[in-house]
């Protein structure tokens, strides 16, 4: 033992406050993955849930169809491929979750539910944004009174995701936790149509809408008007509610061939959904399947004009590799037998009568000089899909015309509603959260802009807040610290994303959940992949001998010792010198801390009280250890 390594760590300094980690920063509602992640390798899967619970009231919901920006700004995907994140919240709420019963600790994060000493707020939708700020405002001694125009809540969760992707019980689990706080709930209430917008600034003192975006964007060529052209959100909305049993609802679709338009998840979901389906009064996921599987093995043959089997492909305008979906949820649509024709604009839509195909031609570039979305087509090399049915994907829109007698609330072209920083409209009584007030967006982004919509709400109402929500919830485990030995042995370095497990297809349907859950194994041998890139390295230069044995063992050359500035403030064992840290290369292996004779060097867990910035950029990435 060297003579530093039983004093204590104050020539180290404090840690920077906030985690490095790009995952949580990356996180809408700054869930900490880092430490759900951390707590889940080391098999505390109580505590891990408690983490993923903590900022966000819909992990079970998160856990499957949630973006994973957190994927995305992962620092595991530089090496090989992120961490599954999303798939690990997943195994949390697998035992943990809403859904779970007696056996959940969804209530534990929202802690005692304080009685209503505040003001009364209303809430125009129950889709994500709504419910997420009525947990807060509830949380916060408000009431809360939500109200839905449709016959049950949930928004686009339930009437824009399929079933096979998200499945019901465990979104009504959620929702119902949610409206158990105490949240009252008017279903079937349309703004405008059983209740003025007037009257429910008489009722409340604040009213927030989150109406989202559900109507449709069309699109400007020929041919847009025929019969067979339908929106996306219609299409889906009516296709889930008539796979889930709802009465006298029947498909838009005929028994052809369906061309989707559109490169986003809403495109895909319609693509997969309309392949599930056929024309029939009575849904027949048998026969949408194997109908599906036909097409896709004999290349959709025909005999005699008819068509063997339906045809369902997708026109985006992206290349294959810039599409902005997960890639498991394009290779599980290119699984099921959905033709992407990727890269590629439409011209026009085909038809007299109805639709009978949709003209397409390569996407020579996609935006214009400005950076506008403006696709630019090689008319020289058209080609035509055929399809008896055009679902457009292409974006959407709000329906606020129940805001019209009120013009003290300023609205966008696309029906929106005009807000600002805290999401406040231009009249003092009205917020606006979600979709309506940003544009179409992802699943989280909705929840983190409900959570933002109920602090602002609460600090007009003269409430405290603290930090960036409206309640204080119970204090959570942490991440665990690295151990004090190296675990470059461990190989963790070398594992492989866990893939997935999934349904084979030939026994999906509109109803079974594709995608499957890992069990606890896989899911702490995923959870070991992590890089840890919350644990900060902190350096003591008093200690240092600036015997380099650092740099030279450091397997990814994130540190260098180099000769100090001019006029650089101390020394480094007596020299001018610097030690340089990449923290971006990085994989916290902790081989600099084995192999240092002086204990100069070692990792902290940072305090986790504010969501960081992301990593630099990375012609700046070194600097001062």
């Amino acid at each position: 033992m060297n003579a530093f390594a039983s004093q204590p760590l104050d020539d180290f300094g404090a840690p920077v406050s906030g985690t490095p980690a790009p995952c949580r920063g990356a996180c809408p509602v700054g869930t900490d993955a880092a430490a759900y992640v951390a707590l889940l390798a080391e098999g505390r899967v109580a505590d891990a849930y408690d983490v993923a619970r903590q900022h966000n009231p819909f992990p079970s919901v998160c856990g499957r169809v949630c973006s994973a920006p957190c994927e995305k700004a992962c620092r595991r995907g530089v090496i090989d491929s992120a961490v599954s994140i999303r798939a690990l919240k997943r195994v949390l709420c697998d035992v943990h979750g809403a859904e779970q019963g007696s056996a959940s600790r969804w209530q534990r994060a929202a802690g005692t539910v304080p009685p209503v000493t505040r003001a009364s707020v209303g809430i125009i939708g129950a889709g994500p944004a709504g419910l997420a700020a009525a947990h807060d405002l509830r949380l916060a001694g408000h009431a809360v009174h939500v109200y839905e125009a449709m016959d049950a809540p949930g928004g686009m969760m339930r009437f824009g995701i399929p079933a096979f992707r998200l499945p019901r019980a465990v979104l009504d689990a959620e929702i119902d936790a949610v409206l158990a706080l105490g949240v009252e709930l008017t279903l079937g209430c349309a703004i405008g149509r059983d209740v003025t917008f007037a009257q429910l600034l008489e009722r409340h003192a604040a009213v927030l809408v989150t109406v989202g975006c559900q109507q449709g964007r069309s699109m400007q060529v020929p041919g847009v008007a025929l019969p067979g052209v339908t929106r996306a959100v219609d299409f889906l909305r009516a296709e889930n509610a008539r796979v889930e049993g709802a009465p006298d609802t029947q498909s838009v679709l005929d028994a052809g061939d369906v061309v989707v338009i559109g490169g986003g998840s809403v495109a895909f979901d319609a693509a997969r959904s309309a392949w599930r389906t056929q024309s029939t009064s009575a849904y027949d996921g048998q026969t949408a399947l194997d109908a599906a599987r036909s097409a896709s093995r004999a290349g959709a043959s025909r005999a005699g004009g008819a068509s063997t089997a339906r045809v369902v492909t997708l026109v985006a305008p992206e290349q294959r590799a810039a599409l902005p979906v997960p890639t498991e949820e394009l290779h599980e649509a290119t699984l099921e037998g959905v033709t992407l024709r990727d890269g590629m604009g439409v011209v026009r839509i085909l038809g007299e009568e109805r639709v009978t195909g949709v003209e397409v031609a390569p996407v020579q570039s996609l935006f214009d000089a400005n950076g506008r979305f403006n696709p630019q087509l090689d008319l020289a090399r058209t080609t035509t899909v055929p399809a008896s049915t055009v679902v457009l994907a292409i974006g959407q829109q709000s329906a606020t015309d129940f805001l019209t007698d009120l013009p003290s609330v300023s609205r966008t072209p696309w029906g929106g509603i005009v807000v600002d920083g805290a999401l406040q409209s231009t009249d003092p009584r009205v917020w606006a959260a979600g979709d309506v007030a940003s544009g179409p967006r992802d699943l989280i982004d909705a929840i983190a802009a409900g959570q933002r919509a109920a602090r602002g709400i609460v600090e007009s109402l003269g409430g405290e807040v603290q930090g960036r929500r409206a309640i204080r919830a119970p204090a959570v485990h942490t991440a665990p610290p690295l151990s004090a030995t190296t675990r470059f042995w461990s190989r963790y370095d070398d594992l492989q994303r866990t893939s997935l497990p999934v349904l084979q297809p030939a026994q999906r349907d509109a109803l079974a959940e594709v995608e499957h859950g890992l069990d606890l194994a896989a899911g702490r041998a995923e959870g070991a992949r992590c890089l840890r890139c919350d644990e900060q390295l902190q350096f003591a230069p008093v200690r240092c001998i600036a015997c380099a044995l650092c740099v030279d063992v450091c397997p990814q050359t994130s540190l260098a010792l180099v000769p100090a500035e001019a006029g650089a403030e101390g020394t480094i064992g007596g020299h001018a010198l610097a030690l340089l840290f990449d923290d971006d290369t990085c994989i916290r292996c902790g081989l600099c801390v084995h192999r240092c004779p002086t204990d100069a060097l070692h990792f902290t867990l940072a305090p986790a009280d504010a969501p960081p910035v992301l990593p630099a950029d990375p012609s700046t990435r070194l600097t001062h250890a």
